[in-house]
């Protein structure tokens, strides 16, 4: 068994899947840091995990309370390294933390790598046309997007224990909350995707992609412009170097152009298919199927497939 502690951090209980799965895959052991329900502890040590339960987050309360517990812990736990799902409020828990502890933070990081040296953690700069990869030693903080490591089986499940440390309301208080009126996706644990580009052309060619690609068991994504520019598909499922990335079994790109800034979140599918009314486009050079032609002659024949 190896002797590294990973600790691993999110606002949601379902992350902590693959959080974990990558804290095996790293070579370490996961100890995960949750603050929520005591029945989610109870999901999250299924994954494998130790749990050090700091509580739910009091009424009134903001998450980002719950720094000075998870630092706590953090100190007497020692973690090589400490891990994180990249969410508004973890990225404000990951900075606070770093400061009281005195470590480096990397986000939006696609690849990890631990050794005896430190952690490496790369991850896309100027608009993602290159790669940086950052070294730290010592503990640091790496806050990861889904989809960045496999989810495996866990080889038992772990344990929920309470932490001694609890959560304090802090000075700003939450005097309300109003639900968000958008779907939310996990694209990265999607097997195929099926992504919609400008080319789509409106918004009945992009209901007739997306009946397809809940007809062969994928989920839908797009390119910003769609996301962004046109309000048809929820910020969600977006895919790029803002948005999310995925590695699925089939990428299918429809009007995709193929611009850098998209090919990030895409980059490493299994099998890509793009299809396109402009041979020079620049998803031909990352496909490794191309058909040139028209959508509009293209999604009637996908339909009826």
């Amino acid at each position: 068994m190896s002797d590294k502690t990973i600790a691993v951090f999110a606002d949601t209980a379902e992350a902590y899947e693959e959080l974990c799965s990558g804290a095996r895959a790293l070579g370490g052991r996961p100890v995960a840091l949750w603050a929520g329900d005591e029945a989610d502890a109870q999901r999250i040590a299924a994954w494998g995990a130790r749990v050090m339960h700091v509580g739910a987050v009091p009424e009134g309360a903001l998450y980002e309370d719950c720094v000075p517990a998870f630092q706590e812990v953090v100190q007497a736990e020692q973690p090589t390294l400490i891990l994180a799902r990249m969410s508004k409020r973890t990225q404000c828990v990951a900075g606070r933390l770093a400061v009281r502890l005195g470590v480096p933070v990397v986000t939006d990081a696609s690849r990890v790598k631990l050794d005896d040296e430190g952690v490496e953690a790369a991850h896309m700069a100027y608009g993602g046309a290159a790669e940086r990869v950052e070294h730290a030693r010592g503990m640091a903080i790496v806050l990861v997007g889904s989809g960045v490591f496999e989810i495996d089986e866990a080889p038992a499940a772990g344990t929920v224990e309470r932490a001694a440390a609890s959560i304090e309301p802090g000075p700003i208080k939450l005097v309300g909350r109003q639900e968000k009126q958008e779907e939310v996706v996990d694209l990265g644990s999607a097997k195929v995707v099926v992504c919609v580009g400008r080319g789509i052309q409106n918004k009945q060619n992009l209901g007739k992609a997306q009946e397809y690609a809940a007809r062969i068991g994928g989920e839908t994504a797009c390119t910003r412009p769609i996301a962004e520019g046109e309000g048809w598909m929820a910020h969600s499922r977006y895919l790029g170097v803002s948005g999310a990335v995925v590695k699925p079994d089939v990428y299918i790109g429809l009007g995709v152009s193929g611009q850098v800034q998209h090919t990030v979140g895409m980059a490493e599918s299994q099998f890509v298919v793009a299809v396109n009314k402009d041979k020079n486009a620049p998803i031909m050079k990352h496909c490794d199927l191309g058909l040139v032609a028209d959508l509009e002659k293209v999604l009637p024949v996908l339909a009826a497939l």
